[in-house]
């Protein structure tokens, strides 16, 4: 007589088409979530029909932190961005019961790759990627196994529910602000730039089309600097020191009057920088940023940057996960059906900013 197979969640998930943890829920009969009476009609008779043994269940043994466990995936937590991003969600899931593993990626493929593979393993509920994959293969394969949740950008063509921003948007509120206070010559200075960092080509193009169009006779300098996987993950500072360096540089340029940086963390180098150089803030340049972080709103100079929203996003993206788990699955949930949450870009000015130093010359 041959050995026994033993089934899995993974098998009944797949003639069912719910998830593993849905299914777990059901069968465990939880009492803190609830099904349509033919969801969980159809779950137990799969079960049955597929000879499933609640006490021979092999999932159990790749689950080594046992359940309520999801992972979020993050270039750093060194950038208080997604310090604060990891702590909203991990507010959230605490409300649920559910345990958070963070996990840094360093922008790297191959990282990124390896840590959904580890994940894999570990049998989780969930993942939260706080930027878009590098990869969309992988991703697209990780979606089919296990409920995901991106916060990204606006546009972006994955089939996978998302917590957006719409960063061209919040760049057009930083160059018409900076248009208001007579600014005709601004720099855009940013850490790697390439289609991979989407983002930071949006923030770019809201700058530069709004400047085209509203300031025909102004100028967008643009200065980056590719920063590798190991070069982020060996110096915590890296953001900082990318602005600092390439605002030096763009100092030598007479006609710039602003500097806008890609994230509040390379507009605090740029500060420095311009402090260094014997010049003020606002007085001899203006400087904006984006994300909003809580040092931003700190003296002596506080920073004009763009609110993303940090922990709203964090904690809806939770939400938005736990109901693709199957905690808030209502009768008439169509498994199929892509969410998109959008918040809208707020500007936030503070004393980093302020009228062009030509203007206020013309003026005197």
């Amino acid at each position: 007589m041959g050995k026994k197979t033993t089934v899995t969640l993974k098998q009944i998930a797949e003639v069912t088409g719910f998830s593993q943890a849905s299914i777990s829920m059901i069968l465990n009969k939880r009492p803190d979530v609830s099904f349509s009476e033919e969801t969980v009609r159809l779950v137990h008779s799969t079960a049955k029909k597929l000879g499933y043994e609640k006490k021979a269940d092999a999932n159990r043994n790749k689950r080594p932190f046992g359940d309520n466990l999801i992972a979020v995936l993050c270039p750093n937590i060194s950038n208080p961005y997604y310090s604060t991003l990891v702590q909203s969600i991990e507010q959230a899931a605490a409300e649920k019961d559910f345990g958070v593993m963070t996990l840094n990626t360093y922008r790297s493929t191959d990282l990124e790759a390896k840590h959904l593979s580890l994940l894999e393993g570990l049998g989780i509920d969930g993942i939260i990627f706080t930027i878009v994959p590098r990869d969309s293969a992988i991703l697209t394969s990780v979606v089919k196994s296990v409920p995901s949740v991106v916060i990204g950008d606006k546009g972006s063509p994955l089939n996978i529910d998302t917590v957006e921003m719409d960063n061209y948007s919040a760049s057009v509120l930083i160059a018409r602000h900076l248009r208001s206070l007579g600014h005709t010559h601004v720099a855009y200075v940013s850490t790697t730039l390439d289609p991979s960092n989407g983002m930071r080509l949006r923030r770019l193009q809201g700058l530069e089309d709004t400047f085209r169009l509203e300031c025909p006779n102004g100028k967008v300098l643009v200065r980056s600097q590719n920063i590798s996987p190991d070069e982020e993950r060996r110096d915590m500072f890296v953001e900082h020191k990318v602005g600092w360096e390439l605002t030096k540089e763009c100092l030598a340029n007479k006609e710039i009057t602003a500097i806008v940086a890609v994230n509040d963390m390379v507009a605090y180098g740029a500060i420095d920088a311009i402090v260094e150089a014997g010049l003020s803030v606002p007085k001899d340049y203006s400087v904006c940023g984006f994300d909003n972080i809580f040092p931003s709103r700190l003296s002596p100079i506080s920073l004009t940057t763009v609110d993303n929203y940090i922990v709203d996003k964090g904690q809806n993206a939770f939400s938005m996960l736990y109901s693709r788990i199957g905690g808030t699955r209502t009768d008439n949930a169509v498994p199929n059906v892509i969410t998109r949450v959008e918040y809208p870009p707020h500007l936030v000015v503070r004393s980093s900013t302020a009228w062009a130093r030509d203007c206020v010359n013309a003026l005197r």
